[in-house]
């Protein structure tokens, strides 16, 4: 028992490194969902795996060329995953970024006004079958991810934003983006995302509201115009076939400050 007792006191330190660690490896997973480093993680882990068996067996000829593999793949995996790595680093590089991880900061509890009148324009395009791409500014700037369309720096108002998606209007095809609580521009044309989690049965605005998803922190919102279905992106990841109870509690959580859209929409977010 004393021998026991002692093991533990001295394995302390040892097991606060692996829970650190542990934790490390968790995040890492949760970040990687539905992108290439997920398949990346996976194979790492199988080839330290088969690393440790040859080891233990002594399989020289298969120890030497994973030994090679070992050597030369932190290179390889830089070329594969250099547009993942690059999304961190833009994010990273931000001060504001840098610094919440230390403060929080205030904002008001009060739902934004441009807010409701997009939830109830988004509910009102689902019923009559208009499509539509609502792009939410926050903190990072969408400007450098999309072609730009025409800059309007409007007061929200419901009429005024259904008929920028009404077929005559030759803005129509485009998304919307809202900024400071203005729609600042309309017919701006969104990056494609190329993610094979995305159902093939989802058109073009899936994909391009995904595809900003996945390169900033903006929240997309999505009207169907085939079924009328309403989909918010968010963080590379897509939440369909939202009734109105569930969009507007989704749209809150990702826009304001309570930030719990993970645990929200249960993985696999792409169907």
């Amino acid at each position: 028992m004393d021998a026991f007792t002692a093991y533990l006191s001295i394995s302390w330190p040892k097991l606060i490194e692996m829970l650190a660690v542990a934790t490390l490896f968790y995040y890492l997973l949760l970040a990687a969902r539905g992108t290439k480093g997920t398949a990346v993680i996976a194979f790492i882990i199988t080839l330290g795996a088969v690393y440790f068996i040859c080891t233990q067996f002594q399989m020289i000829t298969l120890k030497t060329i994973l030994d090679q593999i070992l050597f030369y793949g932190p290179l390889a995996l830089l070329v594969i995953l250099a547009p993942e790595i690059r999304k961190v680093l833009e994010r990273a590089g931000k001060t504001y970024a840098l610094l919440e991880w230390f403060m929080t900061r205030e904002e008001s509890e009060e739902q934004s006004p441009i807010l409701e009148i997009l939830t109830k324009t988004a509910l009102e395009l689902s019923e009559k079958r208009i499509g539509a791409i609502f792009v939410i500014e926050r903190k990072e700037p969408v400007n450098e991810h999309l072609v730009p369309g025409t800059e309007l720096q409007a007061l929200p108002d419901r009429r005024f934003i259904q008929s920028l998606f009404e077929k005559h209007n030759p803005l129509h095809d485009g998304a919307m983006v809202i900024r400071e609580d203005r729609i600042w521009s309309a017919g701006n044309f969104l990056p494609i995302s190329e993610s094979k989690f995305i159902s093939d049965e989802l058109g073009t605005r899936h994909r391009a509201s995904v595809g900003l998803s996945e390169r900033c922190d903006a929240v997309v919102v999505v009207v169907s115009e085939e079924r009328g279905e309403i989909s918010i992106a968010f963080n590379g990841r897509l939440a369909r076939g939202l009734d109105e109870d569930q969009f507007i509690e989704q749209l809150k959580a990702v826009v304001e400050p309570n930030e719990t859209f993970a645990s929200i929409v249960p993985r696999p977010a792409f169907i």
